[in-house]
């Protein structure tokens, strides 16, 4: 199973739309993370040491990590907002600290990166290297997609879904 989180704060638009694409062709359900309330991480200790592996914020990210922890794959999907992820979906990866490192043997993680500039951009290099570093932490398998489509190009769009498809083939 996997398990796909979509960072857009906005519904309908082009991440979900490949996290759409992504459930079709590898499985799983999509998490989107605008609908969650996350509160974030305080860098309190308490899930590596009391909570044992349970965060004391008692919030949805809860029931995300009990997800994550049944799954196979953590696929992460977000918009590129200033050369990062969108905030949205980060409240959700900084609380993924509490998911001990024994329980991420055998997963993987993929992230797909959408923007506006072409898939060669230095934006995609800077998120691709910032995950890879997270995924060699934890001794995980890893995949990173970085795709531009310019905004209200459907055209273009549409050439990026077929490229989402065959990634998603390889998860």
């Amino acid at each position: 199973m996997n398990t796909i989180i979509a960072g857009s704060p906005r519904k309908g638009r082009y991440s979900d739309r490949i996290a759409e694409k992504v459930r079709e062709t590898a499985g799983g359900d999509v998490i989107y993370a605008r609908d969650l309330a996350i509160k974030p991480c305080i860098a309190c200790g308490y899930c590596k040491g009391k909570g044992d592996g349970r965060c004391f914020q008692d919030d949805d990210m809860q029931e995300v990590l009990g997800r994550i922890r049944q799954s196979d794959a953590l696929i992460l999907i977000s918009p590129v907002y200033w050369w990062q992820m969108t905030g949205t979906i980060k409240l959700a990866v900084d609380r993924l600290y509490a998911i001990k490192g024994s329980e991420w043997k055998g997963k993987k993680l993929a992230v797909i990166m959408n923007g506006e500039a072409d898939p060669d951009d230095r934006e995609y290099e800077l998120l691709r290297d910032q995950f890879k570093e997270m995924a060699d932490y934890l001794g995980i398998e890893y995949k990173f997609l970085g795709v531009g489509t310019p905004e209200g190009n459907e055209e273009a769009f549409n050439s990026v879904l077929e490229t989402v498809k065959e990634f998603a083939l390889t998860l």
